[in-house]
């Protein structure tokens, strides 16, 4: 393998150059040119297309989504004090789209966007949680695959866990992500093991393209996605010292690992001959509105995003910037005229490169921007959907919103009440848009397990695993903007308990139930919290309350039976957690404990069916493997649980009980000559374990 040697980031304090505007969070920046930072190898060194080419070798595409990427935290698109030399040095040999419009502002069903060139209303992914992407829509790796490309993803966080469906069409689909569950609390994640660093997924995908670039005469599509700008922000030392805020510590930390991509495609000499488009799923939102992070509101803040296009060679267009606004539905086909393949009937954006090939000189008008967000009816609320046409921007709320993206870009000035009118005639199109969904082909919602909700509370996503509402155009549902205070309490809490900081968060609980009691979530979040820290009489209170209000709730069902096995009463853990079972068939934590209650029961051969069918869900939980070792052991088959006892020693190496558990199965075998290493090795671990062998 060509080993890879990076030169060193060369910056240059942006304010010697010009303008030393400071970049603030609290409103959007307006987008000025790109200026010019000089930054040695890592600089893209050509400022025009290359000329048309006689190859026929369809060009490699690599595509490049930042998560949370926010357009004006960028330095081509205005932001002076952002420390972004490699996105700054792609778009001035590139095609800049000024204004690209989010379809959702959250990461999955952005992302499904993004790859299928669908509104959510058609892919039928509506949010991070509860939804997986079906069959039936093309992607643009499904797509690409059937014309012979070699596909490969490499992906910054579990939220894009294969199991939720982009992985279909990748040859590869690196997200070395799933929990290692294991000894640790069921309601506490590490944040560490959900996501993963830009240098992690970079090196990952430059070792793909290496041994692509080596062997295959396919060309590729590879797919890298970033997750560092994400919350919570905590970049690198060298990159947080180099800004005013850690979200731009991120971003300036993921447009370093970006140059790397860059620079390994030129040392290859890959880089002019493919086509490199680099965006966002979403931005991210700093206070404006009342809302923090993104997903609440479907404000440009979360909406707005950068959509950077390097042509291949071979196509003659020029570096500029388009002022048309464009969607991020527009990415896929784009990407499939560049690469010759014909386009999906099943796309509803349009293809871009006519545009790029104009250079601006005809302009184009704005196409409409159908945004949604079905984050609010998690906790009951109503769904927000908006729609932008020209300069207006109408919201459909239980209290509508109307604003003139021109004279108002911070959409601080409804003008719904004045403005009837306009307002109504977008929510007609609007209307006519949400009347093309097609139901047999969108994604019914699938129940959540308390694993995933779990795993996207450590991401800062608060939910459940019920919503009121599968549509949320009730309009009886609350308007999101009234219940800001209260999503705020219940953001803080849920990110306390994350990070296992309950007794932090539960005086917040209680306050917020006392103040509204008809909140499944608060009185289920409380339950957690309670039932992390032992106080079970109280979660069981907190859990009966969520039931009521939330019959149907899964999460609170599976915490129900494991308060409920806490306390002994194991025929009541029993029922909860086989009504789980039916519904959630693989969640691997509902078997572990049902493996517990039968253990207590002594029913030895129930117990351990469902360990083995917990280990098989999830190879490595650990305690399950090596409760299926133990068991084997009870019954007799040493030669079995050996294995396991092996398989627990692979996933954790120090653990002294493994080692001499296995010590004991090689003796029982008979193989002393096995067993006398294994009894040493846990001996060395744990004197307790010195003791037991001497007792044998």
């Amino acid at each position: 393998m060509m080993m890879r040697h990076f030169p060193e980031w060369s910056l240059r304090d942006p304010r010697q150059h010009g303008n030393s505007t400071p970049a603030h969070h609290g409103s959007l920046k307006v987008a000025t040119p790109c200026r010019c930072l000089e930054l040695g190898l890592l600089a893209l060194l050509a400022c025009t297309v290359a000329v048309p080419s006689l190859s026929k070798t369809p060009p490699n595409f690599v595509l490049i989504t930042i998560d949370t990427l926010r357009a004006d935290h960028v330095g081509c698109y205005g932001d002076h004090e952002a420390r972004t030399p490699n996105l700054d040095a792609l778009a001035r040999g590139s095609v800049l789209f000024r204004t690209v419009v989010a379809s959702v502002p959250l990461t999955l069903p952005s992302h499904c966007s993004i790859l299928t060139g669908t509104y959510p209303t058609r892919h039928g992914v509506r949010d991070n949680l509860g939804y997986r992407l079906g069959n039936a829509t093309p992607t643009l790796a499904s797509v690409l695959k059937e014309h012979g490309y070699s596909t490969a993803a490499f992906i910054g966080a579990d939220v894009l866990d294969p199991r939720r469906g982009l992985d279909r069409g990748f040859d590869t689909y690196s997200c070395p992500l799933r929990r290692k569950i294991g000894r640790d609390n069921p309601l506490v994640f590490n944040l560490q093991e959900l996501r993963r660093p830009a240098d992690s997924v970079v090196a990952d995908a430059l070792d793909w393209i290496a041994t692509e670039a080596a062997h295959s005469r396919k060309p590729f599509f590879v797919w890298i996605h970033l997750y560092d700008p994400h919350t919570p922000y905590d970049p690198p030392e060298r990159f947080r010292s180099l800004v005013t805020s850690p979200y731009d510590g991120e971003v300036a930390y993921a447009d370093y690992a970006v140059g790397k991509v860059f620079y390994d495609l030129k040392q290859r000499g890959l880089y002019d001959s493919t086509l490199v488009v680099a965006t966002s799923d979403h931005g991210e939102s700093f206070g404006e509105h009342g809302e923090y992070s993104h997903g609440y509101f479907v404000y440009d803040t979360t909406l707005l995003v950068p959509l950077i296009i390097k042509p291949p060679s071979g196509f003659a267009v020029a570096p500029h910037k388009v002022d048309t606004a464009v969607r991020t539905i527009d990415i896929a086909p784009t990407v499939l005229q560049f690469l010759h393949v014909p386009v999906s009937p099943d796309m509803e954006g349009s293809g871009r490169l006519p545009m790029m090939l104009d250079s601006g000189t005809n302009k184009s008008p704005d196409e409409t921007a159908y945004s949604e967000t079905y984050y609010p009816n998690e906790f009951g609320w109503s769904v927000l959907r908006s729609l932008r046409s020209g300069r207006f921007k109408y919201i459909d709320a239980p209290k509508p919103e109307l604003y003139d993206l021109v004279a108002d870009s911070a959409e601080l000035h409804n003008l719904y009440p004045g403005r009837r009118a306009v307002a109504l005639a977008l929510k007609s199109r609007l209307e006519s848009l949400m009347a093309t969904d097609a139901p047999a082909r969108a994604i019914q919602r699938a129940p959540s397990s308390a694993e995933e909700v779990g795993l996207l509370a450590s991401l800062g996503y608060v939910g459940t695993s019920t919503s009121t509402s599968e549509t949320g155009r009730d309009r009886r549902l609350p308007d999101p903007k009234d219940e800001l205070p209260t999503f705020k309490v219940l953001s803080s809490a849920t990110q306390l308990a994350a990070e296992n900081k309950c007794d932090d968060a539960i005086p917040l609980l209680t306050r917020l139930i006392q103040q509204q009691p008809e909140l499944a979530l608060g009185h289920l979040t409380l339950a957690k919290c309670a039932l992390s820290t032992g106080q079970y009489a109280a979660a069981a209170q907190s859990l009966d309350a969520a039931l009521r209000l939330q019959p149907d709730n899964l999460e609170a069902r599976f915490y129900k039976g494991i308060c409920s096995f806490q306390q002994g009463q194991l025929d009541e853990a029993l029922s909860s957690l086989e009504a789980v079972e039916k519904a959630l068939p693989r969640e691997p934590y509902v078997h572990f404990y049902l493996g517990l209650i039968y253990e207590r029961q002594q029913r030895a051969e129930s117990a351990l069916a469902e360990f083995q069918e917990c280990a098989s869900v999830d190879p490595d939980f650990e305690v399950a493997v090596y409760k299926v070792g133990y068991f084997l052991a009870k019954a007799g088959r040493f030669s079995d649980a050996a294995a396991e006892f092996k398989r627990v020693i692979a996933l954790d190496p120090d653990n002294p009980s493994a080692h001499y558990n296995l010590a004991l199965a090689y003796a029982k075998s008979g193989d002393e000559y096995a067993a006398r290493p294994e009894f040493e090795t846990a001996c060395r671990l744990s004197s307790a374990m010195c003791m037991r062998e001497g007792q044998q």
